[in-house]
């Protein structure tokens, strides 16, 4: 059950991801976010230490969010290349949509800038990537999987499955067209790891 100030504290995380998606990260201030949630900047400041530490939160939680069923994709012992190709789906899903499109702008600028990529990385995409890591070590150790580094195969996966979305993807711009084929690109990233990990 929440307390009173988690309450509070998701209040502040989901109006701050309101004003960032729609304003941008330099537009949006503190005292915005303060002014909408109500209370003073002493108590914003309380929780969260500056806007870096506010827009790390606002990421996390829209991970924890939206990323969520992908993962859940992941069950060991079953069949691979379907989960696979369920995660794949649901992951590009999230990472192509325009909510994360343009707070990746946000990460590549701002973030970089005031020294906080290190922390985002940490606090988000790597901990996603660690179950992916993880369900696949499971798969190796029952055989289902040929033996590597966990950590590897995930990164190959990943790699595979955003191959064909990858020069889109740098310049923040997928089509409609382009997410048509969402399935077929992720199906081939998925034969091509399945291709070398895979046992026969």
């Amino acid at each position: 059950m929440r307390t009173k100030s988690e309450e509070r504290r998701q209040a502040m995380v989901a109006t701050a991801a309101e004003l960032f998606l729609q304003r941008g990260y330099e537009a949006t201030s503190m005292a915005e976010i303060c002014s909408r949630v109500g209370g003073s900047k002493a108590t914003l400041y309380g929780y969260f230490k500056s806007k870096e530490e506010l827009f790390l939160s606002v990421m996390k939680m829209l991970a924890e969010e939206r990323m969520s069923h992908a993962y859940a994709r992941l069950v060991p012992g079953g069949d691979i290349a379907a989960a696979l190709q369920a995660f794949g789906e649901n992951y590009l899903q999230v990472i192509l949509g325009p909510d994360l499109m343009a707070m990746r702008g946000i990460i590549a600028g701002e973030l970089v800038r005031a020294g906080a990529a290190q922390q985002f990385y940490e606090a988000g995409p790597r901990q996603g990537w660690n179950k992916v890591a993880a369900y696949l070590e499971e798969e190796m150790q029952a055989g289902r999987l040929r033996r590597a580094d966990g950590w590897i195969a995930a990164m190959h996966l990943l790699s595979l499955i955003q191959a064909e979305y990858q020069e889109t993807f740098l310049v923040g711009v997928v089509s409609e067209d382009d997410l048509k084929l969402l399935q077929l690109r992720v199906a081939r990233g998925v034969e091509i790891f399945m291709a070398w990990y895979g046992v026969q």
